[in-house]
């Protein structure tokens, strides 16, 4: 005879599990932002206090929660499988937990909330506590004066606390949230990183100087939409290059409810030789449908995915179709001059031929191809100049 047996996970142990689901620090901040538009904030407010272990402070004035509603946002899972509406960037119901614990090396984190009228409340998961006890424990304090929307505090945050190095982490963070939330801020939602505000950073956009978009090719019954852009063969314009340059951003933007997933990368896809000297000038934005997320398989983090199988011959197609024209297509500045012989001409006149095998092995294979245009460049000028 069968019988059934309650096997209930370990709490300290299955937080650590979630933790380690391929966030980085970026992806983590992003996932708690996901939160904070879900719930109808308009004004997110992101900042880090260098006192002592450090204090990440993630602030909103979206509609906030009761004591009992917080109390379910602490469980793992909430609101999963639930219907979601096509703005709701929420996935798993895991995010809140996950990315903040991620964030924390003393593995503790406070959640306070308020609704409008009405007196807060603030809960405390501490993983330590809950390997004590072998429970799912959280402190909870009710009747709290607070403002309106939500609060998460992140203690000892997994940053870097010297006041020069993490200005430095905090000026990357800002610029990944600028191209993650590009449209929301386009839309009117403000994130102010360390009090300042961010503008919109979109990395596929017919308005970037010199960029060509490819017409709108629409698949699934018009759920998945699909628009290719080439960039310029060069250009030192840094809102077309990206904050990781064209070469990390080439490739396709999943976006999902107007939230990039992917900011480049080629879905497993992979490039032909005969492409390769173009291909860092093409990005492919496709939006898909929150309702699409099984079949795209987006990850805990939301900040990957895997192409549906029976759309990689499209795909492949369409990716195919663009990386030639990439090839064909000279920006501006090469308009009226022949293109060189791969063998002896790397030089243009005073310029250098970015599309020359060599400088396309070198950048492929550099650590840090901004150093390489950057030389380039500087070789470019002395040349002009003599």
């Amino acid at each position: 005879m069968t019988r059934e047996v309650e096997i209930a996970p370990s709490p300290a142990g299955t937080l650590a599990a979630l933790t380690g689901a391929g966030y980085t620090v970026h992806s983590a901040v992003a996932d708690l932002i996901d939160n904070a538009v879900s719930a109808g904030a308009r004004e997110i407010s992101l900042s880090l206090d260098l006192g002592g272990e450090g204090t990440l402070t993630l602030q909103d004035d979206g509609h906030g929660m009761d004591g009992d509603v917080l109390i379910q946002a602490m469980k793992i899972g909430y609101m999963h499988g639930e219907a979601r509406n096509a703005r709701d960037l929420g996935r798993f119901g895991t995010g809140l937990k996950a990315a903040s614990l991620f964030l924390s090396k003393s593995g503790h984190f406070t959640l306070g909330s308020a609704r409008p009228g009405e007196r807060g409340t603030v809960a405390t998961l501490d993983t330590d506590r809950m390997a004590q006890t072998g429970r799912w424990l959280i402190g909870v304090q009710d009747d709290v004066d607070l403002p309106v929307g939500t609060t998460v505090r992140i203690a000892a945050p997994l940053l870097a606390l010297s006041p020069e190095l993490a200005s430095a982490e905090m000026q990357k963070l800002a610029a990944h949230l600028r191209c993650t939330f590009a449209t929301h801020l386009a839309d009117g939602l403000r994130i102010c990183v360390q009090g300042n505000p961010l503008r919109p950073w979109s990395l596929c956009s017919p308005e970037l100087p010199e960029v060509s978009s490819l017409s709108r090719v629409r698949l699934d019954d018009g759920r998945v939409r699909i628009t290719p852009f080439i960039l310029p063969t060069h250009t030192d314009d840094p809102e077309v290059e990206g904050p990781l340059g064209r070469r990390d951003h080439a490739g396709f933007h999943v976006h999902r409810a107007g939230r990039a997933l992917t900011l480049g990368g080629w879905l497993g896809l992979g490039i032909g030789r005969q492409h390769r000297a173009a291909s860092d000038r093409v990005r492919v934005l496709v939006d898909i449908s929150p309702e699409l997320d099984h079949d795209w398989r987006v990850n805990l983090s939301k900040s990957g995915c895997t192409l549906p199988p029976r759309l990689k011959p499209r795909l492949r197609d369409l990716l195919d179709d663009v990386l030639d024209r990439a090839g064909r297509q000279r920006g501006p500045q090469d308009r009226g001059v022949s293109p060189p012989a791969p063998a002896n001409a790397l030089w243009q006149g005073n310029a250098i031929w970015r599309d020359h095998p060599l400088v396309q092995d070198v950048m492929g294979n550099s650590r840090a191809p901004e150093g390489v245009a950057q030389l380039l460049a500087q070789l470019e000028e002395e040349r002009q100049h003599g």
